[in-house]
């Protein structure tokens, strides 16, 4: 009888890189699946709303989903204008602001400063969590590319305003207004939804009522106020 020829192993190198693979591929193939799904259907729950609840305490207020029509246009422009310029335009990403915000991280020895477009941000609130590392800002950049393929503009921006943290356990615009001024979105003044937008710079620590107690928060203030 012949000798029998020697199992050829593949190298550990191959195997993780193999491994890696499949991990992205299953990452990918999760995020496709709930953008398709969420283009036509509202999230129920997002890992954020769970990380706030579970490790936090926050409580979750009762939520009010709004469509992007019953939105004002001039509150949906200060949201853009303050949060997102050029979101109409671009595929998920403000590269020269990246390179920007990676520069002030570099020199500040962790990541104090983010360059998220509205679709960053969307994708990290209804797909990830708010926590701040590398390794978020990675699956993050993935689901935001995924997203811009399979969503339009006006849906992610709907989910946007809809997700979004605008308080301890306060999701979505239409929930903050009712929460903090008792009215919805689209029947309170031009002032009031400007407090609202001020805020979501440090939506957990500021309300509309002390946004002033905020650097970030009275920065953006004033530059609504100055343009609209």
């Amino acid at each position: 009888m012949g000798k029998k020829k020697p199992i050829k192993r593949r190298a550990p190198i191959v195997r993780v890189l193999r491994f890696i693979l499949f991990l992205h591929l299953g990452y990918w193939g999760v995020i496709a699946a709930l953008s398709l799904l969420y283009s036509f259907v509202n999230p129920p729950v997002t890992p954020l709303m769970l990380q706030r609840y579970l490790i936090r305490g926050y409580d979750w207020h009762k939520r009010y989903y709004v469509p992007l029509e019953n939105i004002p246009s001039s509150t949906q422009k200060m949201v853009i204008a303050l949060e997102d310029g050029n979101f109409y335009k671009h595929w998920g990403f403000e590269f020269p602001e990246i390179k920007k915000a990676w520069q002030r991280n570099k020199k500040a020895g962790r990541i104090r400063f983010g360059a998220s477009t509205i679709s960053n941000q969307t994708a990290r609130t209804i797909f990830l969590t708010t926590d701040r590392n590398y390794l978020r800002k990675y699956l993050e950049a993935q689901a935001t590319v995924i997203m811009e393929i399979i969503m339009t503009k006006d849906r992610i921006l709907e989910l946007y305003f809809n997700y979004v943290e605008w308080g301890r356990g306060i999701y979505g615009i239409q929930t903050a207004s009712l929460h903090y001024y008792g009215r919805g979105c689209a029947n309170i003044s031009r002032d009031q939804s400007k407090r609202l937008i001020s805020i979501l710079s440090s939506p957990v620590l500021h309300s509309p009522h002390n946004l002033y107690a905020s650097a970030s928060a009275r920065q953006r203030y004033r530059m609504l106020n100055r343009y609209f």
